[in-house]
């Protein structure tokens, strides 16, 4: 007997729940590729009865939409996506959704102002933030010398590293051994760098051959 392939229901999923990252905007994924978004049907308050300004964008490449808010401190938002918000490439819409969101205060994170020095530097440069697993908590692209800043960063430990993008592609590469392309270079600033709460810590990475 044949099998009846089924269509998947859409489903939506926030990026962010609970709190809401001061650098991070909101998004929310969906499982099926989506078609069109009314943005009539999506309302965004903060504490609960004033309309917040947006601006919503269908980001068809990682499936998802990215919706564009000024974030306040000590705020909360909520977000409500009526029937028909969001239509996917099979025709089918969402059910009414709701997410709620609060933001800390600005004096609950860090701010962490990174120099680079050093006559090996050859731009340009991806300048990375990564956790003691080595996952990447943010990123800056340099094409020229300035210092770095990383605002509002969750109290923690950090690692810092410097990839040198000779083909400007904004990432690291591994090379090809036959072509005999090199891996791109990396540099590890030596020390762990511990943000704190209410803190603001200046570092110089001074990058050796």
């Amino acid at each position: 007997k044949n099998k009846k392939v089924g269509i998947d229901s859409l489903k939506l999923t926030p990026s962010q729940t609970g709190t809401l990252n001061f650098n991070e905007n909101f998004s929310i994924y969906a499982n099926t590729p989506l078609r069109a978004i009314d943005s009539s049907k999506i309302v965004l308050q903060k504490q609960d009865t004033l309309q917040v300004a947006y601006t919503v964008n269908l980001d068809s490449l990682y499936n998802k939409l990215n919706f564009d808010f000024k974030v306040e401190p000590n705020e909360r938002y909520t977000m409500k996506l009526l029937p028909g918000a969001v239509i996917d490439f099979f025709g089918i819409s969402n059910d009414t959704l709701n997410y709620a969101l609060s933001t800390n205060s600005f004096a609950d994170y860090g701010d962490l102002t990174v120099n680079l020095s050093g006559n090996t530097i050859q731009y340009p440069i991806v300048v990375q933030l990564t956790n003691e697993k080595e996952e990447v908590q943010r990123e800056q692209m340099l094409k020229e010398p300035k210092p770095l800043e990383f605002n509002n960063l969750n109290p923690g430990k950090y690692l810092l590293r410097v990839i040198f993008d000779a083909n400007n592609n904004g990432q690291w590469d591994t090379g090809n051994y036959l072509k005999k392309i090199q891996p791109e270079r990396v540099s590890y600033y030596p020390n762990l760098i511990e943000m704190r709460a209410n803190w603001i810590e200046n570092i110089t990475f001074n990058i050796l051959d």
